[in-house]
């Protein structure tokens, strides 16, 4: 009987504790929300990429059809530039980069399936093949795969994989530029404290 008694103790032991941990885990995918991944296919000359202060965005397509909903693309062309522009990786003004991006994996919902989410556990993708072009020339400087990845099961939808494709991106940037040329353009373009304090003096 204490055999059994303790058998049970264990085992709920080990569900709670199993449990415990996954809410823990969504918890922090919640607060999170979507990450970006990137992996390079075409590399990017370090010393070409910094002679580029300015980017712009053509508009994101699908290499996939309908099976890629319409709001997944209108997602990705607004909120894959905003998540870039908050890396402060760029100027407003300068020798200018086009990126393009075709979406070549999804597996995500949109509508209010995507905004209700899914079961605890699972994950929504949004994976994009990116290459950047000199905006004169239109000479390829670059070609990488970026993807946004959405684990939490509350924060789910096409806009977070939208943000996670754009910070894929801003990854693939920062990577390539080192850190020293990161730090000096985040120096330039990053709001300061002390000047928004004098301000609202």
């Amino acid at each position: 009987m204490w055999r059994t008694s303790a058998f049970l103790s264990v085992s709920i032991l080990a569900m709670a504790s199993s449990g415990c941990s996954t809410l823990i885990k969504q918890s922090y995918y919640g607060v999170k929300g979507a990450s970006g991944k990137f992996y390079e296919v075409k590399v990017v000359d370090s010393a070409t990429l910094t002679q580029y202060k300015r980017v712009k965005f053509a508009p994101f397509t699908s290499g996939l059809g309908e099976h890629v909903p319409e709001e997944m693309i209108t997602e990705l062309n607004g909120r894959a530039p905003e998540a870039l522009a908050e890396a402060y990786l760029f100027y407003p003004e300068g020798k200018t980069l086009r990126i393009t991006g075709n979406v070549i994996h999804y597996t995500g919902k949109s509508g209010l399936a995507g905004s209700l989410g899914n079961t605890i556990g699972g994950r929504d993708e949004c994976v994009c093949r990116m290459q950047l072009h000199d905006d004169e020339t239109g000479t390829l400087i670059g070609e990488a795969v970026c993807w946004g990845v959405v684990k939490s099961a509350v924060r789910r939808g096409a806009d977070e994989l939208g943000e996670g494709v754009g910070k894929g991106v801003a990854k693939w940037f920062e990577d390539r530029f080192g850190e020293a040329e990161v730090e000096k353009r985040r120096a330039d373009l990053k709001p300061k404290v002390d000047d928004e304090e004098d301000d609202k003096e």
